[in-house]
């Protein structure tokens, strides 16, 4: 009888474990966070983004240049080299005074009939137009990029806004030359701008894969791999359960038996 009790408490509380541990594997197989990277496993590109953004002040404290690193990494089977990309950030706050300001003094032309004679009115202007630019841009020379290979860079845009960084940029090509080995083993260059434009994608900070180190592995393909084994070990755990529950019902027929 002592023996019995024994067996059966030992099976009720591995039955306890097992339904406790099965509970949180279905908590954490089912937790969805949402993050979806635009970066797929299906389109290799060459990937980038521009972090650590850095003011540079001058003696004053006066900010006066703004310090960035670019990453870039090759996720495609070409070469690419003869990189010059051209990085554009538009400033929406300052288009919107620019805009403005425009409006005010076409409207006080109308107001005040300049150049009636003619019906013509001369440009609007802006004030702040003159002094401030509305785009940021810079140039950057890449170093040529092998397949499956990432290389980083520093550089520095003589700016204030900094801020602006951290935005999406607009890029085109003064430059790029796209290398592809054929299945023949023969390299085909390719001159053609179009060829870059669509290879090259940048990762923007609202992305999941632009915290992580880029690889060749996509942030999407690792959460595959990661929802894929938490159901691995929930079919795992739900076999041992079913088995700890045959085994329970065998124990408590013992039971019966015995009284």
């Amino acid at each position: 009888m002592a023996i019995s009790k024994k067996f059966l408490l030992g099976t009720v509380c591995s039955l306890s474990v097992v339904m406790a541990t099965m509970a949180y594997a279905e908590e954490i197989t089912e937790e969805d966070d949402g993050l979806v990277s635009v970066v797929t496993e299906e389109q290799p590109n060459v990937l980038f983004k521009i972090h650590d953004v850095k003011p540079i002040r001058d003696r004053d404290g006066k900010v006066t240049d703004c310090e960035f690193s670019a990453t870039f990494y090759n996720r495609s089977e070409n070469n690419v080299n003869n990189i010059v990309l051209n990085l554009t950030w538009e400033d929406d706050a300052i288009a919107n005074v620019i805009k403005f300001e425009k409006d005010l003094d076409k409207k006080k032309m109308q107001e005040e009939n300049y150049n009636n004679n003619e019906g013509q009115f001369r440009q609007p202007k802006s004030e702040t137009e003159k002094i401030t630019s509305v785009a940021l841009t810079t140039s950057l020379k890449v170093p040529d990029l092998k397949a499956y290979r990432q290389v980083s860079l520093k550089s520095r845009i003589e700016t204030d806004r900094c801020f602006l960084l951290i935005n999406d940029p607009t890029f085109k090509f003064g430059s790029c030359n796209v290398l592809n080995p054929n299945s023949t083993g023969v390299t085909i260059q390719t001159t053609a701008m179009s060829a870059c434009e669509s290879l090259f994608k940048y990762v923007p900070s609202s992305d999941p894969e632009y915290y992580r180190e880029f690889k060749k592995v996509t942030f999407n393909e690792e959460k595959k791999a990661k929802v894929q084994a938490q159901k691995k070990e929930q079919d795992e755990l739900k076999e041992i359960y079913d088995k700890a529950v045959v085994n329970l019902s065998r124990a408590t027929d013992i039971m019966g038996q015995i009284r």
